[in-house]
């Protein structure tokens, strides 16, 4: 049996990378990517016999699905764990348990995964990007294309390594001590104030309505909503269609009521 080489890991590692989004499919999804990743670590390992060589190609061709740069710590670790398999067949670790281990690690990490990276992190970085790229400024558009995808290496490359470092302990070490839940609380209160920030800078809806007092003073209902509380008009909307897409209602639906507050809001004199 043979020991894998720091530049075999590496070039596991950079493979997921590279294939892990080219191979969906319905019946396997990311298993294509996964097996072929494994493919010349396990005739390394292995050393030629084809009949565990092909054993573990089945095994890893199962149905696999994760979010690919957080979840880079399975293949990591499966990468381990193979290694020990391979090298130390009477320990505690097994086929079986490899497999387990994937099933049971691919959800929760997808979900962490999709909603820090996806669903945080990635659109605040292009909201910022946005606002600079309408401005004309074509380094924006550079910096989401270069940037994003330098930084989704780096983030891929740290997990895969950490998982194959920590080996079966990795899911442990990574969720010790509320590590994920206190970063995705922080994220998330970075997420509003951008939230809070893209309302300002983007729905630009004014209260023009305009009352005379008796003593013959005009108040803008928009100045005076400002006054009291900036951006309240647009906020409001902004609050509607939230609250419809809470409730279920469709994309058309929201873009229908907005619509019509806009149109009869500005056929009375009260938007513009």
């Amino acid at each position: 049996m043979t020991r894998l080489l720091k530049k075999d890991v590496n070039k596991a590692c950079v493979w997921w990378w590279a294939t892990s989004h080219l191979t969906y499919n319905y019946q396997r999804l990311q298993a294509g990517s996964l097996c072929s990743m494994m493919g010349p670590l396990l005739e390394k390992m292995y050393d030629g016999d084809q009949d565990k060589v092909t054993d573990g190609l089945i095994r890893h061709m199962q149905y696999f699905n994760t979010e690919p740069r957080w979840g880079a710590i399975i293949p990591g670790m499966v990468v381990a764990l193979e290694e020990g398999l391979a090298n130390e067949p009477n320990n505690e670790v097994d086929a079986g348990m490899i497999t387990d281990l994937k099933s049971a690690m691919m959800g929760p990490l997808a979900g962490i995964g999709d909603t820090v990276w996806a669903g945080l992190i990635k659109p605040i970085i292009l909201s910022i990007l946005l606002s600079y790229a309408m401005e004309g400024q074509i380094w924006a558009a550079w910096v989401w294309g270069l940037g994003v995808t330098a930084l989704d290496f780096a983030v891929t490359w740290m997990m895969f390594q950490q998982g194959y470092k920590l080996g079966i302990n990795s899911l442990d070490r990574f969720l010790e001590g509320g590590f994920i839940a206190k970063v995705t609380t922080f994220l998330g209160i970075v997420g509003l104030f951008c939230l809070g920030a893209m309302i300002v800078k983007y729905v630009t809806v004014n209260a023009i309505y305009t009352i005379v007092t008796p003593t013959g003073t005009e108040i803008n209902i928009g100045e005076l909503c400002t006054r009291i509380f900036p951006s309240f008009v647009p906020l409001l909307l902004t609050y509607l269609a939230y609250r419809m897409l809470v409730k279920g209602k469709k994309i058309t639906t929201v873009l229908i009521v907005l619509f019509a507050v806009a149109f009869i809001g500005g056929a009375v004199g009260f938007l513009g």
